[in-house]
């Protein structure tokens, strides 16, 4: 009985468990916003165009794995740019304080650029840029 309770419990988890393996490029990004708040460019800070833009370009991106959307041109997928090409960065998160370069999302519609880093399968948004002056365009 119990042989068979194992068993049920690793098949319902088969489904779940099943990227465990995977390498980052295989998998489909997960976007995080824990960084984009209480700043002068969070998330709660966009007009709701800009809003409705940023989720077009995630639900875009949620499509395709990883390796895909780094085949991309880079106005549909990201670039990166060194942190010293940043004119106004604000302090970024301690969890990213050593990175030496930042990931770029374009937004539809020319509307901005969502800015934070790739870490494994997350890209997370530290910055929304709808008025392009953080870096040189």
């Amino acid at each position: 009985m119990a042989n068979k309770r194992k068993g049920n419990f690793f098949d319902k988890h088969k489904e779940e468990n099943k990227d465990v393996n995977k390498t980052a490029f295989e998998l489909y990004p997960k976007f995080s916003f824990e960084f984009a708040v209480n700043h002068s460019r969070s998330l709660e800070k966009l007009s709701k165009d800009d809003a409705s833009n940023c989720i077009k370009k995630i639900t875009q991106l949620s499509k395709q794995t990883w390796r895909e959307i780094s085949n991309l041109p880079r106005k549909q997928g990201f670039e990166k740019i060194p942190k010293t090409s940043f004119k106004s960065l604000p302090s970024p998160p301690h969890k990213f304080k050593e990175f030496n370069q930042i990931d770029v999302f374009r937004l539809p519609a020319k509307s901005g650029r969502l800015i934070g880093y790739i870490e494994d399968e997350v890209f997370y948004v530290v910055w929304i840029d709808t008025k392009f002056d953080m870096y040189n365009h």
